[in-house]
């Protein structure tokens, strides 16, 4: 087959036109195979030529992938598989990756752990199941996540309390608190951090006085109905009393 022209078409990338037929090559394969000096290609070079630019387009979707942001092996053989590449091809891949230093645990681990610290709210329990879910080992999550100093994970809390505090006024405190350790918990945060802290809050909430007149209209003035209404959502005896004093 008679090679016509090239015609540049994208990065790295040319249309190869033959007397009946058009291939889109990388540079890298116009190279290997000389096609710039050669005339004629015979149908056996053109096979083996398209095998190989088949891999290239592999590694240069997955060297497109990792340059928005450092990806893991999982990443990387979930997005190349979804593209419609062939098993083989996406394993040839990761191991030249690997090879060149571009899947390096240790930095990848780094970087997501301080990524989670600084832009989000999770806790070390949350990001180290997120690790995991990556096929990360635990001892190579333990090595960098265990350094972290304990300071840190405290302010996260105090400022994730002190946001939900501002705006949960209209609840009774035992509510704010069971919210609030579910909540954090569910973040990720150890229960007996959560617990201390909680322990040291300071909860003003003017909550009871509109729960108590919404259920002195509901209930008719019936007091044990209120009373009963008011300890559901987490009232004590004592604050309730002190309502039918007012």
């Amino acid at each position: 087959m008679k090679i016509n022209k090239f015609k540049k078409v994208g990065k790295n990338k040319y249309k190869v036109v033959f007397d009946n037929t058009e291939l889109t090559l990388y540079e890298d394969v116009i190279l290997k195979y000389d096609l710039l000096i050669k005339n004629d290609v015979d149908i056996d070079l053109i096979d083996k030529i398209v095998e190989e630019n088949r891999s290239y387009d592999v590694y240069e979707t997955a060297l497109n992938y990792i340059e928005i942001k450092m990806r893991n092996k999982k990443e990387i053989y979930k997005y190349l598989l979804n593209k419609g590449f062939d098993e083989t091809l996406v394993n040839q891949t990761i191991e030249k990756l690997k090879n060149i230093g571009l899947l390096d645990s240790k930095s990848y681990i780094t970087a997501f752990i301080n990524d989670k610290i600084n832009l989000s709210n999770d806790g070390p329990y949350k990001i180290k199941k997120s690790l995991l879910d990556l096929e990360f080992s635990e001892s190579e999550i333990d090595d960098y996540l265990y350094k972290i100093d304990n300071n840190i994970w405290k302010e996260k809390l105090e400022k994730i309390i002190n946001k939900k505090k501002s705006i949960m006024k209209s609840k009774s405190y035992f509510m704010f608190i069971n919210k609030m350790k579910n909540d954090l918990y569910n973040l990720g945060y150890d229960k007996d951090m959560i617990d201390e802290k909680l322990s040291k809050i300071e909860y003003e909430s003017n909550a009871i006085e509109k729960d108590f007149d919404k259920a002195k209209k509901k209930y008719k003035e019936d007091k044990t109905k209120i009373i009963n209404s008011l300890l559901r959502k987490g009232y004590s005896y004592e604050e309730i009393n002190s309502m039918f004093t007012k």
